[in-house]
């Protein structure tokens, strides 16, 4: 229940996923480590680690008014249970997420934007061959509006059809962007980030982030429920670092904390399985990275 309140509320202050790393910097690596945290009221622990690669592409104009970019994404998520873990359930060790995306922007007027992000996603331990049920759509839609007509002061409101924590579910939408000289607040689904250019070469400042998905697992009984679905869900909250190593090349570093983090069971209609949502303790977690970021 604590997840999900997080995550609704999270999305209605927060925007779409992608929109401000996948155009800022639209290639970029990350790794991600968490060392290992005790499972909550259960045997056990695990290590996760992750890499996740974006690629977006230039825009394509059509007409003086649209644009739209493609964007590839993909992240391997790898589980290190220990072997006191409960020996009733068969948790995957790696997680697949692949994601095509097309960002399309529409500027109606000098203050007035409508952007919309048409996405599928193929989320899966890939343990049986690739079908429909592997695939995930998302759809969003947010309408920006220009300060006194500020291109570096918007807000937005809209809505989108998500499947990062409930089955094809309607949400609220909304987004914050702000860039001055030496300050730049992004609040972006599942991103927020509070920073402090120093200089063209270093910024600093302060990260969080939701990160929950559903993925179609490899199928295993647990308390007579045939597991068909694993829902796994964390909040993150860093201070984060930048700096350019050459040129358009930027590293990226974050440090921080876990606070809440989940694995959760469901069967093919989507339900959670009751009394077997495997919480982990909070855990410290380190991000690093490289990216290409665009000249202003």
């Amino acid at each position: 229940m604590v997840q999900k309140i997080i995550f609704i509320l999270a999305t209605v202050l927060f925007s779409f996923c992608a929109i401000a790393q996948a155009l800022n910097d639209p290639i970029y690596i990350n790794y991600s480590f968490q060392p290992t945290a005790e499972f909550d009221a259960r045997n056990g622990n695990v290590t996760t680690n992750f890499i996740e690669v974006n690629a977006t592409a230039p825009a394509i104009k059509i007409g003086k008014k649209i644009k739209v970019f493609n964007a590839v994404y993909y992240r391997n998520s790898n589980f290190d249970y220990s072997s006191n873990l409960d020996q009733n359930n068969s948790f995957p060790t790696t997680l697949h997420d692949i994601r095509y995306s097309s960002i399309i922007r529409m500027q109606l007027n000098p203050k007035w934007e409508i952007v919309a992000i048409p996405r599928i996603m193929v989320r899966s331990d890939l343990s049986q061959s690739i079908n429909r049920n592997d695939f995930f759509p998302q759809v969003a839609v947010l309408a920006t509006y220009a300060i006194n007509g500020n291109p570096n002061f918007k807000i937005g409101l809209g809505g989108a059809l998500n499947n990062d924590f409930e089955r094809n579910v309607f949400v609220p939408l909304g987004s914050l962007y702000y860039d001055s000289k030496k300050v730049k607040i992004e609040v972006v689904y599942p991103n927020a980030n509070f920073l402090y250019k120093q200089s063209e070469n270093f910024e600093f400042g302060l990260f969080a982030s939701i990160d929950g998905a559903i993925s179609r697992v490899g199928q295993f009984n647990l308390a007579n429920e045939n597991i068909k679905y694993l829902r796994t869900f964390q909040l993150l909250v860093a201070p984060t670092a930048s700096h350019r190593i050459y040129k358009q090349i930027f590293g990226h570093l974050k440090i921080g904390f876990a606070p809440i983090r989940s694995f959760e069971t469901m069967n093919g209609e989507f339900d959670i399985i009751q009394n077997q949502n495997y919480d982990v303790k909070s855990s410290l977690f380190f991000r690093t990275g490289i990216s290409f970021r665009l000249k202003n």
